[in-house]
């Protein structure tokens, strides 16, 4: 698991079926607070995570 905002950490995985990654997230607790989209390559779906990570660590 790595860190995307504080308190907030996500989980890169692959879609054999997609051919694709995404990222789930969690908050300290261990629930799931979202996922990105599909991506081509893991670094942008880490991109995508950290974005949406922050954007939830704002509210």
């Amino acid at each position: 698991m790595t860190e995307y905002a504080p308190g907030i950490v996500g989980e890169v995985s692959f879609s054999r079926q997609e051919r694709a990654y995404y990222v789930e997230l969690f908050d300290a607790a261990g629930n799931s607070i979202g996922k990105t989209g599909l991506y081509p390559s893991e670094m942008k779906a880490r991109e995508a995570a950290r974005k949406l990570a922050a954007k939830h660590h704002e509210r």
